[in-house]
């Protein structure tokens, strides 16, 4: 199966909306991405497209924390088409199942603040990353 990888910026149209039980986390909202086109020597906006972002546990709880309505915006994920039905009408929505979010560091400037996680290693998931830096890989600076 292949994935459909996506980069938008914008600006984010809607506050994060946050929803959590005991071991899960769940957050999204709408980004509104506006192109800025020249006609002469003036500057226009151009048609501006609505996407839905989705993302979950530690990333979705770092996005309640650090996104507000308006912010600028970088997002990477999976482009994906949610299906459902409601009163016999199939209804289809295209989103972005976000891995990556960060501000937009061409528009303004911002503060990051590493959150240590406590965990066991037998609790450690292969798969998933943690934001740690592999021994031997450090930045220099």
């Amino acid at each position: 199966m292949m994935d459909a990888y996506i980069t938008v910026s914008g600006n984010l149209g809607t506050d994060v909306e946050h929803r959590a039980t005991d071991n899960y986390s769940r957050a999204s909202f709408r980004l509104a991405s506006t192109p800025r086109i020249r006609r002469g020597d003036d500057w226009i906006d151009g048609h501006t497209t609505w996407v839905n972002i989705e993302c979950t546990n530690r990333l979705a709880d770092n996005a309640r924390d650090s996104l507000a309505k308006g912010d600028p915006v970088v997002v990477f994920g999976r482009l994906r088409t949610k299906v459902w039905e409601s009163e016999g009408t199939k209804h289809e929505r295209m989103v972005i199942e976000a891995s990556s979010i960060g501000h937009d560091l061409s528009r303004g400037t911002t503060a990051f603040t590493r959150i240590a996680w406590a965990r066991q290693p037998e609790e450690a998931d292969p798969g998933r990353d943690d934001g740690d830096v592999e021994p031997g890989t450090e930045l220099a600076g």
